[in-house]
């Protein structure tokens, strides 16, 4: 009898374990300064693949301005890797001070500044637990069949 009651209980602790597991692997971490910022680094990149100086110009400030705000932002509560997120702030306040005077700085400068902030947007995304979608893809995910 006291078998039987063994597996019965072990059992249930396994399955409190499973759904307790289920849980964090589901906690979706969001993180709206890094999201403002993932959108800008975007619309960044596709203008460095396009060599388009002058409007990377234009948009280096809110570049900047959005990236202070990820790098003053604790973890994220729930981040799957809090430290590789601790150090990507890092790696991206290296790359905003570096936007020291985005009106005057040289143009191949300013393009290899800000060609790096999205993929350092989207490892810490990544880092954080955060999906990383952009409107364009979930736009080509619902045409496709």
């Amino acid at each position: 009898m006291s078998g039987k009651l063994f597996r019965i209980g072990s059992f249930f602790f396994l399955l409190q374990l499973i759904l307790v597991l289920a849980a964090q692997s589901a906690t979706v971490v969001s993180w709206k300064s890094l999201k403002k910022l993932d959108d800008l680094a975007e619309r960044s990149e596709a203008l460095c693949e396009r060599k388009a100086v002058a409007e990377l110009r234009e948009l280096a400030p809110a570049i900047k301005k959005a990236a202070a705000a990820v790098i003053a932002d604790p973890v994220p509560a729930g981040a799957k890797d809090p430290a590789q997120v601790k150090v990507l702030q890092g790696d991206l306040k290296s790359l905003s001070d570096a936007l020291s005077n985005p009106k005057q700085q040289d143009g191949v400068e300013l393009t290899a500044i800000l060609s790096g902030i999205h993929p350092i947007v989207e490892k810490m995304m990544e880092a954080a637990g955060m999906p990383h979608v952009h409107e364009d893809e979930k736009q080509s995910r619902k045409a496709k069949p």
